[in-house]
């Protein structure tokens, strides 16, 4: 690989904090990163019901009468009550039972993600990794990329300004399955990667269960993990309404993901129209063949 796709793909690739996506290999559950969870066919069905979801559609997990403005239901869970490996397990069922959410980071020097998302595929937001912030919109298998303006300024970009003089002003665009950066771009927009953060630790790993506090203004109990493998990483589970995973803070990289806006409505934004955009794979392959 150049340094030029090399750079490419840096100023595109979404470098979370605590694994939850990156720039290796595959997944914790042996799938390329940017796989999908089904079938083509599925995302694309599923994004005809409509990029809002609407409160009906909600499921009714969790415990309390009243919503609150997180999208969950106010009232004490009693999950705090729980062993730190059944809050865990809770936790997992609730917050992969979302039909959206917002991940965001914090703590980190080297990368930041925020992101809207639903179960559809669609996501909405922005990241930067290397120095380049970026935007990004995904709707079922298409994905719009906004590369930030320091990118293009950089020599390695010039081969592609020489080509397409106005690239600076276009989105990258086409479908997710034809686009290694593209993939890497909305990597973080597939549900399977915030998914993740619910699978249990193995059996080798400790976990402890810390005092009830308050992350977010959101009241939650922490579970500490300390794992041979993984390093120390803490998981926040909220004690009100549904027990949603609302942070974790890692040490291998540093770093936290905050989880909030729990089925929430999420409507995608406007697409850019055809005029606005270059073929992502074309622009790959440019990148790759530079001197």
């Amino acid at each position: 690989m150049t340094r030029k796709h090399t750079m490419l793909t840096a100023a595109v690739c979404a470098a979370v904090v605590l694994g939850v996506t990156g720039c290796g290999g595959e997944g914790d559950d042996g799938r390329k990163p940017g796989a999908k969870n089904g079938t083509k066919s599925d995302a694309k069905n599923d994004a005809k019901s409509g990029s809002a979801v609407k409160e009906k559609d909600r499921r009714s997990s969790g415990t309390g009468d009243t919503e609150s403005s997180s999208g969950g239901r106010k009232g004490p869970s009693g999950v705090e009550k729980l062993s730190a490996r059944d809050i865990l397990a809770k936790s997992a069922e609730a917050t992969t039972s979302a039909r959206t959410m917002r991940v965001s980071t914090a703590g980190s020097t080297t990368s930041s993600l925020d992101l809207t998302m639903d179960k559809a595929g669609n996501c909405a937001g922005t990241f930067t990794n290397e120095g380049f912030t970026n935007r990004v919109i995904r709707k079922g298998d298409k994905v719009w990329l906004k590369l930030e303006d320091s990118y293009w300024n950089d020599p390695v970009a010039k081969p592609i300004l020489d080509k397409f003089p106005d690239a600076r002003e276009k989105y990258l665009y086409g479908d997710v399955e034809d686009s290694f950066v593209l993939i890497m771009a909305s990597a973080s927009c597939e549900f399977g990667g915030p998914d993740g953060l619910a699978k249990l630790p193995g059996d080798g790993a400790k976990l402890t269960k810390g005092a009830v506090t308050t992350v977010e203004g959101v009241k939650a109990v922490p579970v500490h993990i300390d794992s041979a493998k993984d390093g120390k990483s803490t998981v926040y589970v909220a004690t009100e309404g549904r027990p949603y995973t609302v942070k974790v803070e890692g040490q291998k990289p540093k770093g936290a993901l905050l989880l909030s806006d729990f089925d929430k409505p999420f409507t995608v934004p406007s697409t850019p129209p055809v005029r606005d955009t270059l073929d992502a794979a074309e622009i790959e392959k440019l990148s790759m063949n530079a001197g």
